[in-house]
C-alpha cells in the first residue's frame, strides 16, 4: 500500500504501521488488497483533504444545526401539553431507542446502496418525522415520532464516521475525527440561538428544523466528498459478523469500547434532555437559557481539535481519564450552589472537558480495527452509546425529581468518575 511521503515526517518512529485507509470497496467487503494497481483512493488522505471532504461535511454541519435546535426544543413542546420532568426524559430516550433499533437494521442498507445515497435518504427520513413531530401532541406519539428521528439519523452517522475512520491513518484520526465533532459543536451550538426564533417549542420552530434537514441534502448531492462506489462484479464479499460477536471481539482488544460509550451516552444525553429542564428549575428565562446552551457547547467546540492532536501524541486512554476527573471537579460545585454565573462558567468548563470522551473512544478503537470491519465498528459503537442514551435521561430525571436542581449534577459525577475508572481498567488490561 503507497504512503504519502508527507505524512511520514509526521509520525514518530515508534509509531506502529496499522491499518490505514479504507475505499469503499473495503467497506463493501474487497479485499484490502484487490488486484491491479493501486488506486487514488486506496492511499492515506493527507491535510489536505479536508477541501475535498467539504461536501459531506458541510451537509453534517447543517443538519447537525437542525438536530441541536430540535434536542432543545423538544421538553418546550412538550411542556406545552402538560408532560412532566420524567416524561420528557423518556421522549427524549426514545431518540436513542431509535439509535438501538437502526443498528440492527441501517447497516445493511449502507452496504448495499452506499454511504452517498444513504445519507440522503436517512436524511430525507429524519425530516419527515419531524414534521409530524410539529403537529402532534400526545406522548405516545411523540414517542414514536422521537424515535424515528433517532432511527434515521443513526444511519446518517453511521455513514459519515465509517467513511471519515476509514479514510485516514491512525497518526491523523485524533486530528480528523476532532475536526468533524468541532463541526458537531459549532452546528448544535448554532442551534441552540436559533431558539430565540419564535416561541420555543412551537410548530414554527419544530418546521424550521425540518427545513435545515431537507437544507443539508444540498451540498451532499452538488459537492465533492464521497467515494465512487465500486462496481458489484469487482468486490469480493466477506463473510459477516453479528452484533453479538462483534461486541465480544471489541470488548477483548479495547476494554473501554462497551462500558466508555455507555457512560459516554449517559453524560451526552442527560446534557441535552434535561439541563434545559435544569436550567428552568434554577430561574433562567429562555432568552438566558438558549444563551447557555450555546455558550457551553461552544467550549465543547474548541476542545475538539486540541485534545484530537494531543490524543494522537499519547495514550487516548490515558487522557480519557483526566478529562474525565476534571469533568467531576467542574460539576461537583453545582450540586450545592445554583448562582446564575457559577453554572455559565462551569458548564463552559464541564462541556470543553466532557464532550470530548465519544471521540477519545471511538479513536482508540478504531486504532485496533481492521479496515473491513469499520462499518461494524461504527454501527456498535453507535449502539453502545445509545444504550447510555436511552438510560442518562430517564436516570438523571429521577435524580432530580429526587434530589432537585443539583440531582443532575450528582448523577454527571458519578458518570464521569466511573468513566475515569473504566479508562484506568481498560489499560491494565489491554495495554
Amino acid at each position: 500500500m503507497q504512503r504519502d511521503p508527507s505524512l511520514d515526517a509526521a509520525i514518530p518512529e515508534d509509531e506502529p504501521d496499522r491499518p490505514g485507509p479504507l475505499s469503499e470497496a473495503s467497506l463493501l467487503g474487497a479485499p484490502s488488497t484487490p488486484p491491479g494497481p493501486a488506486s487514488a483512493d486506496a492511499a492515506p488522505l493527507p491535510i489536505s483533504v479536508y477541501p475535498a471532504l467539504m461536501g459531506i461535511l458541510l451537509a453534517y454541519g447543517v443538519l447537525v444545526v437542525g438536530n441541536g435546535l430540535f434536542a432543545t426544543a423538544i421538553p418546550f413542546h412538550a411542556l406545552k401539553y402538560g408532560a412532566s420532568t420524567f416524561t420528557i426524559g423518556v421522549i427524549q430516550s426514545c431518540y436513542y431507542g431509535g439509535f438501538l433499533l437502526g443498528a440492527f437494521y441501517n447497516r445493511s442498507l449502507i452496504e448495499r446502496i452506499g454511504q452517498h445515497r444513504a445519507f440522503v435518504a436517512f436524511t430525507a427520513l429524519a425530516a419527515l418525522f419531524v414534521m409530524g413531530f410539529a403537529v402532534s401532541e400526545t406522548t405516545l406519539t411523540l414517542c414514536v415520532l422521537r424515535l424515528g428521528t433517532g432511527f434515521a439519523l443513526m444511519g446518517m452517522y453511521t455513514t459519515v464516521e465509517s467513511w471519515l475512520n476509514g479514510s485516514v491513518p491512525n497518526t491523523m484520526r485524533g486530528r480528523v475525527f476532532g475536526s468533524y465533532l468541532t463541526i458537531n459543536y459549532l452546528a448544535v451550538s448554532t442551534g441552540q440561538f436559533l431558539l430565540n426564533i419564535g416561541e420555543a417549542g412551537s410548530e414554527g420552530q419544530l418546521l424550521l428544523v425540518a427545513g435545515l434537514f431537507v437544507a443539508a441534502i444540498l451540498p451532499i448531492t452538488l459537492m465533492q466528498g464521497w467515494p465512487t462506489r465500486v462496481a458489484d462484479e469487482r468486490l469480493v464479499k466477506r463473510p459477516a459478523i453479528g452484533l453479538f460477536d462483534s461486541v465480544a471481539e471489541m470488548a477483548r482488544a479495547t476494554p473501554i469500547a462497551i462500558p466508555g460509550c455507555i457512560l459516554a451516552g449517559f453524560l451526552y444525553s442527560a446534557f441535552y434532555a434535561i439541563m434545559p429542564v435544569y436550567l428552568t428549575r434554577i430561574g433562567l428565562s429562555i432568552g438566558s437559557l438558549s444563551t447557555l446552551m450555546g455558550v457551553a457547547l461552544f467550549g465543547a467546540l474548541l476542545m475538539q481539535w486540541p485534545v484530537g492532536r494531543l490524543s494522537d501524541r499519547m495514550d487516548r486512554r490515558t487522557l480519557s481519564r483526566r478529562l474525565a476527573f476534571a469533568s467531576a471537579a467542574f460539576c461537583a460545585p453545582l450540586i450545592v450552589f445554583q448562582a446564575h454565573w457559577l453554572v455559565f462558567v462551569l458548564m463552559f468548563l464541564f462541556s470543553a472537558v466532557n464532550f470530548t470522551q465519544y471521540g477519545l473512544i471511538v479513536s482508540h478503537v478504531n486504532d485496533r480495527t481492521v479496515p473491513e470491519r469499520r462499518v461494524a465498528v461504527s454501527a456498535t459503537l453507535l449502539i453502545l452509546f445509545s444504550v447510555g442514551g436511552i438510560l442518562g435521561p430517564m436516570i438523571a430525571s429521577m435524580a432530580v425529581t429526587l434530589l432537585g436542581p443539583g440531582g443532575l449534577h450528582v448523577f454527571n459525577v458519578v458518570c464521569a468518575l466511573s468513566l475515569a475508572r473504566v479508562a484506568r481498567r481498560a489499560q491494565l488490561l489491554a495495554p
